[in-house]
Order: C-alpha cells, then structure tokens, then sequence
C-alpha cells in the first residue's frame, strides 16, 4: 500500500505543473454589458474603434454604458477587452448616435458636452472631464469614499484640506470633483469650467493640496 500511495503522489507532481501552466481565463461579460454576439451596431462601432486603437481583437471587446453616463445627444460608454488581463475601461463617447469619440480626438470634451446639453448631470460632466479633458491623468471617478483606496486617502489627509464630496456643480457652475488614477494609489482634485470664449477649462491638483 505504501508502494502505491508513492506512486499516486509522484503522478500527481508530474501532472500538475502543466495544470498550473494553464493561462486564467479572462472575466467574462457581466449583466447590463454587451458583447460581440449581443452588442448593437452603434456599440458594435464603439467596439471597433477601440479594437483599431489599442490592437485588440474585436471579438474580445465589451461595451458596457456608464451609470448616469447619458443625457441630450451623448452617451458614454465602457470599453475592454475580455481576453487582455491587464486592459483597464476606455471611455467612449457616442455622440447624436453615430459619431464616436474617443480619448485624445480633436476638441473631444467639448463636443461631448455640446452634445449632452444642459440636462447633463454632474456625473456626467465628471466622467467626461475624466475621460477626454486635456491634461487630465487617466484614471476613474469614486462617487463614493469607500470606493477610494487607503493610500490614495491617507496622502490627501496628510496634505491637509481634504474632505469627499461626490461630483458637484460649484456656485459659479464649474463641476467639481475627485478622481484617482488608473491604479487607484493617488487622489486627484478637479474642476472644470467653461471660460468666456465657450473652451472648457480643466485645473488638477493632488487632492487636500492647497
């Protein structure tokens, strides 16, 4: 018996590292995402335009609309790829339906803007700002604190100054908010503001910096 318990042990150690040389899997598409086989032409476009730009097989791309990300003749979306592990969300703006527009385009954040029009929430704004205002650092928008890391916290408490809010609209109409980058490790302040000659101008600082 002993003499057969050894040799199960052994096979187990000669089959295993092959096991283990297996690739994970990429995450699968989640609920309220698309796919390629279940996408829409408008978002079938999205997803080509993302697969050109970043060298992704279209096939492997998800589409996804961003909470509150939708007002007037804009709609904002998620874009991966379900097969590259460490592709983070590109954001996309599909403007009047058909056009697409994406990070580093000509004028990007103020077509997007023209096109949600006045009924574009706070939210909105921010993740617009976040996505194609120029000089801003790539990365995400918290709308809740718990959603920021405790590193990206702690440098801002100790800069002095800090408290969360969620995206807002100052007195003055500027939209305010809070954004970390890609790996969540800083926090960001931002505002953006339409000057006199209609440009969108974008301030970022490191959050609680005064």
């Amino acid at each position: 018996m002993a003499k057969l318990i050894h040799a199960v042990g052994c096979c187990l150690l000669i089959v295993a590292p092959s096991g283990c040389a297996q690739q994970a899997a990429a995450p699968a598409a989640t609920p309220g995402e698309s796919t390629a086989e279940t996408m829409d032409a408008t978002s079938t476009r999205v997803a080509e335009v993302a697969a050109n730009a970043y060298g992704w097989n279209v096939a492997d791309v998800v589409v996804t609309d961003l909470p509150d990300g939708a007002a007037g003749d804009c709609r904002l979306v998620g874009v991966r790829s379900n097969n590259v592990l460490s592709a983070s969300t590109k954001t996309y703006a599909v403007l009047h339906g058909d056009t697409v527009v994406g990070r580093g385009d000509p004028d990007a954040l103020a077509r997007v803007l023209e096109a949600c029009g006045d009924g574009a929430s706070a939210a909105l704004w921010a993740e617009a700002v976040a996505a194609f205002g120029e000089g801003v650092p790539p990365g995400r928008v918290p709308k809740t604190e718990s959603s920021i890391s405790s590193d990206a916290h702690r440098g801002a408490i100790e800069r002095g100054g800090y408290s969360f809010h969620p995206p807002r609209f100052a007195a003055d109409g500027a939209v305010e908010f809070f954004m970390t980058d890609v790996e969540g490790g800083q926090l960001f302040e931002v505002r953006a503001a339409r000057g006199g000659n209609g440009a969108i101008e974008v301030t970022v600082q490191p959050a609680g910096r005064s």
